[in-house]
């Protein structure tokens, strides 16, 4: 009997026996299984740029929402970063399992500062997923950039 590279086929006892062995199985589990672990990482890096693309793009929209909210708060950013703008952004971002914020004591997740002697400015930021050591801000002068996570805290009213 002739044999095909494809499949083997095994007599035992005048039967004829066909299947995998032993070592193809476990070379095919392999494989399998550092093909789903490279798969898996690069899922998991494509999930996180897009948490901060989310991210990113709802600070950006708080810069004109702020412009709107001055002008008809008789100029004045005074309450901007409590107001239903600021909180449905911050209700619609990701949150890091230790907040965006970088400050512990804003569990909300970003951190927005208004509070200045003339209230004629705020910023808010929030850490970024693919690189929790820096944090995305945003502020009243149209500023939006990323900086390190440690200038991230509800002190702020500028982007350094």
């Amino acid at each position: 009997m002739k044999s095909s590279i494809i499949s083997k086929k095994y007599f035992k006892n005048g039967k004829l026996l066909t299947g995998f062995t032993l070592i193809e199985l476990v070379v095919a589990i392999a494989i399998t299984t550092v093909l789903s672990g490279v798969i898996l990482f690069s899922i998991t890096q494509y999930i996180s740029k897009g948490k901060d693309s989310n991210i990113f793009g709802n600070l950006v929209i708080l810069i004109p929402a702020g412009e709107v909210y001055y002008n008809a708060n008789g100029n004045s950013y005074d309450g901007f970063c409590s107001s239903s703008i600021v909180n449905n952004t911050k209700a619609q971002m990701p949150v890091n399992s230790s907040g965006n914020c970088y400050d512990t004591l804003n569990p909300s997740g970003v951190c927005c500062n208004d509070v200045t002697s003339f209230s004629d400015a705020w910023a808010a930021c929030a850490q970024e997923f693919t690189n929790p050591l820096m944090a995305y801000c945003v502020d009243s002068r149209g500023v939006k950039k990323e900086i390190d996570t440690t200038s991230c805290d509800n002190d702020i009213t500028q982007c350094p």
